[in-house]
């Protein structure tokens, strides 16, 4: 009896385990986003590869893009590193030295997402990325990144705990 008992609680935290990293999962979804007069209306990932390593600075006519990061120990921007760049914040240090000395400066750091949101809202040009969650009408979102790292085609439903 007790064995069946302890099987049943087993299985029950498994079922509980698997629940809660799907749920985590898609609350882990990132959202590229622009001021609300933007004329960018999608990016894709060599797109954005290309913004955040500083090798696209103009988007359409000329206008200007300014990417912003969050700290490189914020957990989003860890998320945002491995799916578009490929890799962590600490490995983009050597690019960076490089770049550096070629002139090219990294993206602007703020400390929070809603930092990113509001410096976002009154910058033209301006581009960053968030938790889905954090999303607000004050900002459009470009892109949709999974925490798989698969851009959506489409806003996903998201399970927001806030």
């Amino acid at each position: 009896m007790k064995k069946i008992l302890i099987n049943q609680l087993v299985g029950l935290f498994s079922v509980l385990c698997i629940y809660a990293n799907i749920t985590h999962a898609e609350s882990d979804v990132i959202a590229v986003i622009t001021p609300k007069a933007s004329k960018i209306q999608k990016l894709d990932k060599g797109e954005l590869s290309l913004i955040y390593l500083r090798k696209k600075l103009y988007i359409g006519e000329g206008s200007r893009i300014i990417p912003i990061n969050l700290t490189s120990s914020h957990v989003v921007r860890k998320q945002f590193t491995n799916n578009v760049l490929g890799g962590s914040p600490e490995a983009q240090s050597e690019y960076w030295n490089e770049a550096y000395y070629h002139g090219i400066t990294p993206p602007h750091v703020v400390a929070s997402e809603d930092a990113a949101i509001k410096f976002v809202e009154i910058t033209p040009g301006a581009i960053a990325y968030i938790n889905a969650c954090k999303l607000t009408d004050s900002v459009k979102s470009v892109a949709w990144i999974s925490a798989s790292g698969t851009f959506l085609q489409a806003p996903p439903a998201l399970q927001c705990s806030e």
